[in-house]
């Protein structure tokens, strides 16, 4: 049983993070680092189609982690006790919040894109996307390597490992300012605009 799981469990989180890191890397490479690509309908489809195996993948992962869980604790109740795990649990339910904002706000601003319209309008949706992107990132980079660092399952607490995530979002968070709006939206910024 615990071998299935993790068969499925390691496969879910393979397929997400290569949908993930496929999505991201259209959506940069076509609106913050290209002065020629654009975001069409065909850069939509295949964003939106990742978004799909993510989702499905993030289900998966949910059900196999909850099975995980009661196996554990079956065996062995102190296995509860273990930081990691509640870390781990923790930036799944940030991505899982973060997953149904993509869906609700991004997706539908990326459809406006591929449309011809502007991805960022303003300070604060250049806030939120870009702090939606770094927990997305820095989430599903860190759920798979506690998935994998068996050396983290002793002597770390867990404000040590979720503040581990909360630092590499705010690099992530940061570092895309490199990015900006007027770059992102493929356009000269109007020198009356107010800087995002």
């Amino acid at each position: 049983m615990k071998t299935a799981l993790l068969y499925i469990h390691l496969l879910s989180l393979a397929v997400a993070l290569g949908s993930m890191l496929i999505a991201e890397h259209l959506i940069s490479e076509r609106l913050m680092f290209s002065r020629h690509g654009k975001f069409n309908p065909d850069s939509l489809d295949t964003v939106m189609f990742a978004s799909r195996a993510v989702t499905i993948s993030l289900l998966l992962l949910w059900l196999t982690g909850i099975g995980f869980l009661v196996l554990g604790y079956l065996n062995d109740p102190l296995y509860l006790a273990n930081q990691k795990i509640w870390a781990k649990v923790s930036i799944v339910v940030l991505l899982t919040i973060n997953g149904i904002y993509i869906h609700r706000r991004v997706l539908p601003r990326l459809a406006h894109v591929s449309e011809g319209g502007l991805l960022i309008r303003g300070a604060l949706e250049s806030v939120r996307l870009r702090m939606s992107f770094a927990i997305s990132i820095a989430g599903w980079l860190l759920a798979a390597f506690y998935g994998t660092a068996k050396f983290l399952n002793q002597g770390y607490q867990y404000a040590e490992l979720f503040g581990l995530y909360l630092a590499v979002v705010v690099m992530i968070f940061a570092v895309s300012y490199v990015a900006r709006d007027e770059l992102i939206n493929g356009q000269p910024r109007d020198p009356g605009a107010n800087i995002a």
